[in-house]
């Protein structure tokens, strides 16, 4: 085994915060799940939708949760940071500064593309708008989820933009083509962060860390991990 240390770069765990842990007594149960799967940090990155709430009211919110939460991961020996899962969609331009919403102790702003079915240039269009006007870093999540990402040239866009990427480890449950499509991305540096994107306590992504990191070991050359964060 090479040891590849799974980092779950994006959870919704914090208690009451979205579609996600319903209270504090589902996230223990999520937090100890991952901790049995070997999971050593996490990050808490709740949905932040900027059309239907201000940043200050969602940071009210999370410190709220997250004061609930402590003691847990604490308790766990769980690492963690704090940060959003950003909708992309123009209400954002309403705040002058998203630093607040970037992961913890760094740049990186965790975004979700508006819709699968999306145009793609849209979504190039509205990146390019938020470097311009944020000192951010994106990171865009579950790039699994959006068919036009599996165009080597979409990905090359998005790449030549500086994103990071983000793929959910579910990404092994889909058919052949498309899980060597994304082995590929990977091998050429286009996955900095790998998630569960967990959400409640019977998600079925949790359970299977494991299995998926033998797996991503099996494929993966040790530098090849190591360019995972």
């Amino acid at each position: 085994m090479k040891g590849f240390k799974f980092i779950d770069s994006h959870t919704h765990i914090l208690p009451g915060m979205d579609d996600g842990a319903k209270n504090v007594e589902e996230s223990e149960q999520i937090i100890y799940a991952l901790k049995e799967q070997g999971v050593e940090k996490i990050f808490l990155t709740s949905h932040y939708y900027s059309h239907k709430e201000s940043v200050d009211k969602f940071l009210q919110r999370r410190k709220k949760s997250f004061q609930e939460l402590k003691p847990i991961l604490d308790q766990y020996n769980m690492k963690y940071r704090l940060g959003a899962e950003i909708y992309a969609i123009p209400a954002i331009f309403n705040y002058a500064n998203l630093d607040d919403l970037c992961i913890e102790g760094t740049n990186l702003l965790l975004l979700e593309m508006s819709s699968p079915k999306s145009d793609p240039e849209h979504e190039l269009n509205l990146i390019q708008e938020i470097y311009s006007r944020y000192s951010v870093a994106i990171v865009l999540a579950h790039v699994d989820r959006y068919p036009f990402m599996l165009k080597q040239k979409t990905m090359n866009k998005f790449a030549q933009l500086e994103v990071y990427m983000q793929l959910n480890l579910d990404f092994l449950n889909k058919g052949f083509i498309t899980k060597q499509k994304y082995f590929k991305y990977i091998k050429q540096g286009y996955i900095q962060f790998l998630g569960t994107d967990c959400h409640r306590k019977t998600d079925i992504n949790i359970s299977k860390i494991q299995e998926y990191r033998s797996q991503l070991e099996a494929k993966l050359t040790v530098k090849e991990l190591q360019n995972i964060r």
